[in-house]
């Protein structure tokens, strides 16, 4: 494995935790700009609204941000775009759907719990959520989309639905009958994570285990995949346990959004050592290898797509080609 640069972005080292280049794999360079700045723009619109009290819209807002970049983005990936707009909306509904069920029965367990109750509710939550998340898109969709990629995406997609879910009933539900326009000061950290960290920290964890599980067994990946479940059970676990440990400590909450970003920072490198291995082994098998886009010059290895300008590439017994 060539370690020094990352196989869907050569110009990136393996071990960079980029978000975007990461978590939208398929989307054309020209079009990162568009979207790094529609993510800076939704967290402004969240800071203005928490700024002036206005927490209620706030949260609402921080929940759909990350979500509704991730449509937009399926939307607007040559690969997804032709695939119908229920079966994209249901995958990102269908995660919704486990975390309304999973967020709602552990808030009814969680009542009166101690501290060492709150700790393994987590532990059982998190196991159970990164069985679920991804669990609709990998039985319905693998055939039609049998790339690592596609598993990778889907399973953000799912991942960024539960994390919805999760935001609006819990933060909705902790402002209980309060007025609609409050004291911003305790919930400016609070919405950052709701924002950024937690639809990240789900839609990547959601993402390596559909990632790892969508292609059959074998491959020289196959240490990798095997290694995907679990480590997105790990993270979750350490997310939500370490935030309140942290919390429980009486530490600050920027601390609490430092351990959280952490965390995600790790999974998104997990993801990109299981994708750059995934990609040169499904490359290997289909037989593409290291050729130079037509198009725009950039050396692609083992791809059937070019991640600077979004050209396809196909390299059929001998040659690359292109096609529009």
């Amino acid at each position: 494995m060539r370690l020094h640069h990352f196989a869907l972005r050569p110009g990136e080292h393996l071990a960079t935790p980029a978000l975007l280049s990461t978590l939208l794999p398929r989307l054309a360079h020209e079009r990162v700009h568009l979207f790094r700045w529609a993510l800076i723009s939704g967290v402004v619109v969240v800071g203005v609204l928490a700024a002036t009290g206005l927490v209620i819209p706030a949260i609402v807002a921080a929940a759909l941000l990350v979500p509704a970049l991730y449509i937009a983005y399926l939307r607007v990936a040559d690969v997804y775009a032709d695939a119908p707009v229920p079966v994209l909306l249901g995958t990102v509904a269908a995660g919704a759907s486990v975390g309304v069920a999973i967020t709602a029965g552990a808030n009814a367990v969680g009542k009166g719990l101690g501290a060492g109750g709150v700790i393994l509710l987590s532990v059982v939550v998190a196991v159970v959520a990164e069985l679920l998340k991804p669990a609709v898109p990998l039985i319905f969709l693998r055939r039609r989309f049998p790339n690592t990629l596609d598993g990778l995406v889907f399973g953000v997609a799912a991942g960024v639905g539960y994390a919805l879910a999760q935001t609006l009933i819990n933060l909705t539900g902790s402002l209980g009958g309060v007025a609609l326009r409050v004291d911003p000061a305790n919930w400016v950290f609070t919405l950052v994570s709701a924002a950024i960290l937690i639809p990240l920290l789900h839609g990547s964890c959601s993402g390596l285990v559909a990632a790892s599980l969508w292609r059959p067994r074998g491959g020289r990946d196959a240490v990798l995949r095997a290694a995907g479940l679990p480590l997105a059970v790990i993270a979750d676990i350490c997310f939500l346990v370490g935030s309140e440990i942290l919390d429980d400590a009486g530490l600050s909450p920027l601390f609490v959004l430092l351990w959280q970003a952490a965390v995600v920072t790790g999974v998104l490198v997990a993801i990109r050592v299981l994708l750059h291995a995934a990609v040169l082994d499904e490359g290997t098998a289909l037989g593409l290898r290291e050729q130079r886009c037509p198009h725009c010059g950039l050396t692609v290895e083992a791809a059937g797509f070019c991640p600077q300008c979004g050209v396809i590439l196909t390299a059929p017994a001998g040659a690359a080609s292109v096609s529009g």
